[in-house]
This record gives C-alpha cells, sequence and structure tokens, in this order.
C-alpha cells in the first residue's frame, strides 16, 4: 500500500512500475508524434512537398507494414496492462523471456532504470530530428502523414 498526499493506495510496487512502463511508453509515442508535426511543417518548407509513399512494389509494401510493427506491439502491452488493473495479464507473462536468476526487487528496478532512460531517448530523438531536417525516410514521412490524416 502507498501513500501520496494522504490517500492510501491499495497499490503493490509491481503496479506502481507497470503504471510506470505503461506512462513512459505512452509520453514516448506522444512526444514523438508532436515533434513530428512541429518538424514535419520545416521540412516540407525546405525541400517541397513531402512524398506520402515509396514509388515501387517492395517499398508500398514494406512500409505500411513496418509503421504498424512499429506501434502495435507497445499499444498492444499499454491497452492490456491499463486494462488488467496494471498487472501484465498471463497471455503476456507466458510469452516474456524466462527470468528465473534475478530476483523481484532488481527486476523493479531496471525496469524503473528503462523507463528513465527512455526520456534520455526523447531528448535524443530529437535532436536527430532537427538535425535531419528535410531528410526524412520514407517510413517516418508515411507515419507523419498517416497521423496528420486522422
Amino acid at each position: 500500500m502507498y501513500y501520496i498526499a494522504g490517500l492510501a493506495l491499495p497499490v503493490s510496487s509491481t503496479q506502481a512500475v507497470e503504471g510506470l512502463v505503461v506512462f513512459t511508453t505512452f509520453r514516448f509515442f506522444q512526444h514523438g508524434i508532436s515533434r513530428t508535426r512541429a518538424i514535419a511543417p520545416v521540412a516540407e518548407a525546405e525541400a517541397g512537398a513531402i512524398r506520402m509513399m515509396p514509388t515501387n512494389f517492395i517499398g508500398k509494401a514494406v512500409t505500411p507494414v513496418h509503421g504498424l510493427a512499429a506501434f502495435i506491439p507497445p499499444v498492444t502491452y499499454m491497452l492490456s496492462v491499463a486494462v488488467n488493473r496494471f498487472i501484465q495479464p498471463s497471455w503476456m507473462q507466458r510469452m516474456s523471456l524466462p527470468d528465473n536468476y534475478m530476483n523481484q526487487e532488481t527486476k523493479l528496478a531496471l525496469r524503473v532504470a528503462a523507463c528513465a532512460s527512455t526520456f534520455v531517448l526523447l531528448r535524443f530523438m530529437e535532436r536527430t530530428f532537427m538535425h535531419l531536417g528535410n531528410q526524412w525516410h520514407y517510413i517516418g514521412v508515411w507515419i507523419f502523414l498517416t497521423l496528420m490524416n486522422q
């Protein structure tokens, strides 16, 4: 049980860490989308109209699959854990890698460290987008245009 601002919250340490992971994953996507929306007009102004898709067959087939593959696993994780009261569902636990060599506290500490390092990665990603400017790859452009059309 945790006490936050005088409230007794019936949350285990595992649930708290899962909540942190869900928040971090959501923040990563939110930051990426907002920065892409901010930088895309600059790239378009520098290089002209942004092409939506590659012109060859392989590019047209691979680009949407790659974009979906980048979104489906994290979104599935966030929704499944949030709906299951911030506990990984049993089907998700069965598919995870074995971790018998670590105790629970070490696993939780590593997950918290990974969440903290995600915010460092967000800054790196922001600087990368700024540096690339108009030299985006098709996949980034396709994801941007898909999100802008929603």
